[in-house]
């Protein structure tokens, strides 16, 4: 057999035991655009702009996705940054899941003599998940370059996190290890969301440090959505470096908007994202609302979407297959309610009322977060 068709067989394997060759997926896609005023350590200050690209595709269990970053700042000098990530998360095993992820990326700055940086880090993660919380445990490794210089990485990490009404809580603590680098961080994070504005702050400190320094640091992202398609971002603070992916420490004040390029909804918060970002993660809570949702029958792109809410006097279902407008459900016996609707196959975002209340991600879907910081639920249609 020749080596391309051995490729081939391995391919189809890999194709089969993930159930890839049953995948329906979206993609989706955003641009930022924005200014900031950026100190870096060792640095003066100074203004710069910036555009900031990125591309995912998300289907049940599997997010890949690439970003892009070009800052210019006011002396004409740049940083020019690449990222491809991708994500994979086990069906659920009672409360317990595992997530393996990973990213490829690339730093480039145009002033004197600085080198270029990279890393490609694998991550294997295991996640509890509960009604409210959960907790996850996990390690990475790979390889960070610099220039013609590589070495191993570490990190071994572990993480809680909790829910309610609208406030979502997070402590993390990782700690890595990089040639003669070591440093420990411990991380909380906080997520406060009114209606589509929603504010979220990080507050770290860095101790157990050789060559990584130590100090307290933190930030503040504020976003309010100005229609389904562009967002308000503002963030400011400080972070501390990243050896590990060549991240200078800094502080920072920016303001940017958010273009949704593409049909659909991104994710504010998964594994994908983190590894987009600055690979914090946060884990996505289950569905929690009253309401369970199935797929009843289906007939071309006729789907029968099915609400089981006893009790309920009126529910409603909104997701990008009705423009994000709310749609009536009719009333049937045994609490349970029906619509029909022209739904074509893919993954789709969806939330559920009942009787007026909030927009919830109902069972029966997985839960992710959209740009605004809302919760929505994922439901794949075949």
């Amino acid at each position: 057999m020749t080596r391309r068709c051995w490729g081939a067989a391995a391919g189809a394997t890999l194709w089969h035991l993930l159930g890839w060759s049953t995948l329906a997926g979206q993609a989706t896609g955003a641009l930022e655009i924005g200014v900031s005023s950026v100190r870096y350590e060792g640095f003066l200050g100074s203004g710069a702009v910036f555009a900031a690209p990125t591309l995912r595709y998300d289907a049940a269990n599997l997010s890949l996705g690439i970003h892009g970053n070009l800052t210019v700042f006011e002396s004409g000098n740049q940083i020019l940054q690449g990222l491809a990530a991708a994500g994979w998360r086990t069906p659920p095993a009672g409360r317990f899941r595992g997530e393996l992820s990973g990213s490829v990326g690339v730093s480039s700055y145009s002033y004197e003599d600085a080198p270029r940086y990279g890393h490609a880090v694998g991550r294997l993660r295991a996640h509890y998940v509960g009604a409210r919380s959960g907790v996850w445990v996990g390690g990475a490794t790979g390889q960070s370059f610099s220039g013609a210089a590589a070495e191993t990485p570490y990190e071994v990490e572990v993480s809680a996190w909790t829910v309610y009404q609208g406030l979502g809580l997070a402590a993390t603590v990782t700690r890595a290890w990089l040639a003669d680098t070591a440093y420990l961080d411990a991380v909380a994070t906080a997520r406060w969301r009114l209606r589509r504005l929603e504010l979220d702050g990080t507050a770290g400190f860095r101790t157990w440090s050789g060559d990584g320094g130590r100090d307290a640091y933190g930030e503040l992202h504020l976003r309010v959505p100005l229609g389904n398609r562009v967002t308000v971002l503002a963030s400011g603070g400080w972070y501390p470096s990243d050896p590990v992916r060549g991240v200078v420490a800094a502080r920072y004040v920016s303001v940017a908007l958010r273009i949704a390029a593409l049909p659909g909804r991104i994710p504010a918060v998964s594994p994908l994202t983190d590894a987009l970002t600055r690979e914090r993660d946060e884990p996505g809570s289950p569905s929690t609302g009253p309401a369970r949702l199935e797929i009843a029958s289906s007939s071309d792109d006729l789907r029968t979407l099915r609400v089981e809410a006893p009790g309920a006097e009126s529910v409603e279902i909104m997701g990008d297959f009705t423009d994000w407008q709310p749609a009536a459900l009719e009333r049937l016996a045994g609490g349970r309610w029906e619509i029909t609707l022209p739904i074509v196959s893919g993954v789709h975002r969806l939330n559920v009322r009942l009787d007026g209340g909030p927009w919830l991600a109902p069972r029966g879907t997985r839960v992710t977060e959209d740009e605004f910081g809302s919760k929505v639920g994922i439901l794949v249609v075949w």
